[in-house]
């Protein structure tokens, strides 16, 4: 598996002028990005300036007006329902709310992305699967346990190994940290990162938790009036004398 060191220049995602609206309302108004294989890149907004949204534009779940959006080289607004199928097999994609099957156990969340996508793995080969990814986040003692039994950073550990059962690309991160305390979400920010280190991911990470910020951010693109208002690392935008930029790390 590559490390980090394997990080080059080929974007895995690249966004250009991608606009949204909802009537009248202007979400995204021109945001352009581009995040390169084996990277981390945290969008940094505002509540409500359109986070969400530009994550979501970038799988498919909602479709842009204008702009171009483009994964691991393609122009997902000419793939068909199949095409954008077989690319999402490619993205993780980690819930704000986990989105853990309440009624299915540890075990059954992970094995269910896997019936679906990867139909050619033997039984043996996906309990495999299953142990490696819950080992990975520490929880392999949970494997036979309801969710309803998991605190909330279990939970949390838990879709991150579903979210990495199929072995994607790309993950993108919806506030992975929101509404863990201190010590638990330094924990999962830590484990993003080590994630990256392991499986060589490209991360793209909405958070307004400034702390998981710096633990997980290689570059930070901020979204402000619906544009990519500036990027860079954290210490380089830290040090800004930009106000609109400055008003984050106070």
């Amino acid at each position: 598996m590559e490390s980090l060191d394997a990080r080059s220049d080929t974007p895995i995602i690249r966004l250009t002028e991608v606009k949204k609206s909802f009537d009248d309302h202007v979400v995204l108004d021109g945001f352009s990005l581009k995040v390169n294989k084996g990277e981390s890149v945290v969008i940094l907004g505002r509540s409500g300036s359109g986070k969400s949204v530009l994550i979501k534009c970038i799988i498919g779940l909602i479709k842009a007006d204008q702009g171009k959006i483009e994964v691991m080289g393609r122009d997902i607004s000419q793939l068909d329902t199949y095409g954008l199928d077989k690319m999402r097999a490619k993205v993780g994609f980690l819930f704000q709310s986990n989105a853990l099957y309440d009624s299915m156990t540890v075990r059954e969340n992970l094995l269910f992305p896997m019936r679906r996508h990867l139909t050619n793995l033997d039984r043996r080969e996906s309990e495999q699967r299953v142990i490696e990814k819950l080992t990975h986040v520490g929880l392999a003692d949970t494997i036979d346990m309801m969710p309803s039994a998991l605190s909330g950073g279990m939970k949390k550990r838990i879709a991150l190994a579903r979210t990495l059962i199929l072995n994607p690309e790309v993950i993108l991160y919806d506030e992975p940290t929101t509404g863990l305390d201190p010590v638990t979400g330094k924990e999962i920010s830590l484990l993003l990162r080590e994630t990256q280190r392991k499986y060589n991911t490209s991360s793209l990470i909405i958070s307004h938790d400034m702390k998981c910020v710096k633990r997980t951010a290689d570059r930070i693109a901020i979204l402000l009036s619906g544009k990519c208002y500036a990027v860079g690392t954290y210490d380089e935008l830290k040090q800004s004398s930009d106000k609109n930029i400055h008003a984050f790390f106070e």
